[in-house]
Formats: structure tokens, sequence, C-alpha cells
């Protein structure tokens, strides 16, 4: 049985950066390569390789962006949000974002 859940994919260049806000209980993964994020109010800074993740804690604002380890080389970077479980039930949306009826099907 698979077990399908909903959820919004970045990249994000060697030398950007994203933030989000109202996304608290949503699940943020790294995909590929390192990611640095740090939370508002009374969050603290993160770092995750490919694999890990971190559930955000605060409604502030939360800024993602590649971490460049101590070589400092560029890369780029992709990170993956799920939003909490129990919105599927009842519909979800990223603030600011927003996707095609489609894409927050959940099955």
């Amino acid at each position: 049985m698979a077990v399908r859940t909903p959820s919004v994919e970045f990249a994000l260049g060697a030398s950007e950066a994203m933030s989000l806000a109202g996304i608290a209980g949503w699940t943020l993964t790294a995909v590929s390569d390192r990611i640095w994020l740090t939370e508002e109010n009374g969050g603290r800074d993160v770092w995750l390789l490919p694999g890990q993740r971190h559930l955000i804690a605060s409604n502030g604002r939360v800024v993602v962006e590649p971490w460049h380890g101590k070589g400092g080389g560029a890369c780029a970077a992709t990170f993956r949000l799920l939003p909490p479980v129990a919105s599927c039930r009842r519909g979800w949306r990223l603030p600011g974002l927003r996707p095609s009826s489609a894409a927050v099907a959940c099955a």
C-alpha cells in the first residue's frame, strides 16, 4: 500500500535564500545538498543534511538557504515542505503560493 502525502518542493541556487511565514507544524526536509534554516520568534539555527528533516515550531518567518560547508564552495539545494498531517483532511495552502487544485489533493 502506498501512502501519498502532498508536498511542495523548492530549488535554491547557491546564493539564494527563501523566506516563508505562517508554516508552524510543517516539516522541512533537505532533499539535495545541505540546508541552513532559522526560525523567527525564539527559533534556533538548524543545519540539515540530505534526508534530514525539521518540524517548524514557530508561526513567524523561516529563512532557508543552501549551507556552504568549510570548503565554502557554492552549491544549490532542494528542500521539501510537508503540511501537518491533519491539514490533509481539510485541504491546505502554503501562504503566498497558489498551486493548482490537482497539486493539493490528498490521497
